[in-house]
């Protein structure tokens, strides 16, 4: 498409779904998704370039591998900015995002860019199998964990690990206190409810609600603690806080957390002369919560 084409596409998707309310993508020729007189228009492109390149960067540290060397995996991509960047390196990417405003907005942006190792799929990030979409070196779960309860919250973290040979960038609010605790598989673990919808909002609500759940009128928080036990519990091996890149402001209650999976290493410590198994450690929720208040 020329620069012309691109605009009245973009306004037709406009007038049939809204504005875009996240992604600010340059598509070419001066043309981004966001209008040019939109107050948000700078500080969306200064917020964004400082997470994606955390991203990029973390993903070729971790996977010692360039982009254009990875099949990355995007889940509830929204506007489709991470994909599109990943694309935009040369990495063979898919998106998934259950909202079809959003997904019709992500695909306009890559037609516009011509690319065509992205694609773009509208489904439910709940629905996550290695039998419906293989298996990636990177898995992108950006802002998407705490909009889900549980125990969907720890089903899509399990089929993440299914489907990731390496790496996961887990984005994601944390729970501050233990207001909630639920019980899975012989574990427990801790976090606060959050509030997505009304109790009585309607479908038609729910799904205009860009930011929200699709369906669910609570979310649930893990705290950090819970969260890292999670991951260790279903077969991630170490698990890391990422604080370079900088992505300033960032909240006290919400990370960047790099899950990877690798060989699990010997249990036996051999430094000493004993040679006794150690099981493995979980981390306490009062030790973690008194350290970070």
């Amino acid at each position: 498409m020329n620069a012309d084409q691109i605009r009245a596409k973009r306004l037709e998707l406009v007038e049939k779904y809204g504005e875009w309310t996240a992604h600010n993508i340059h598509l070419g020729d001066g043309v981004y998704t966001y209008d040019a007189n939109d107050s948000r228009f700078d500080n969306s492109i200064q917020g964004y370039m400082k997470v994606l390149r955390r991203m990029l960067q973390v993903a070729s540290d971790l996977t010692n591998q360039r982009p254009n060397q990875l099949r990355v995996l995007d889940l509830a991509c929204l506007e489709g900015i991470y994909a599109i960047e990943f694309a935009l390196h040369g990495a063979e990417v898919v998106g998934v995002e259950i909202r079809e405003a959003n997904v019709e907005k992500a695909r306009f942006a890559k037609d516009a860019l011509n690319l065509r190792n992205v694609t773009f799929v509208q489904d439910d990030v709940r629905n996550l199998s290695v039998e419906k979409y293989g298996q990636f070196d990177v898995v992108l779960c950006i802002g998407i964990l705490y909009h889900l309860d549980v125990p969907d919250a720890i089903h899509l973290v399990e089929k993440i690990c299914d489907v990731c040979t390496r790496l996961a960038i887990i984005d994601t609010h944390v729970g501050l206190n233990q207001a909630r605790t639920f019980a899975y598989q012989g574990h427990e673990y801790h976090g606060w409810g959050y509030t997505e919808h009304a109790e009585d909002a309607t479908a038609e609500q729910k799904t205009k609600a860009l930011h929200s759940s699709i369906d669910n009128p609570k979310s649930f928080w893990f705290t950090r603690p819970s969260l890292y036990n999670l991951l260790a519990d279903i077969g991630f091996t170490s698990a890391y806080e990422c604080q370079m890149p900088a992505t300033p402001p960032q909240f006290g209650d919400r990370d960047t957390i790099v899950a990877l999976k690798g060989q699990l290493a010997e249990t036996d410590i051999l430094s000493f002369s004993t040679r006794a198994g150690i099981a493995p450690t979980r981390w306490p929720e009062e030790f973690r919560i008194a350290a970070v208040q």
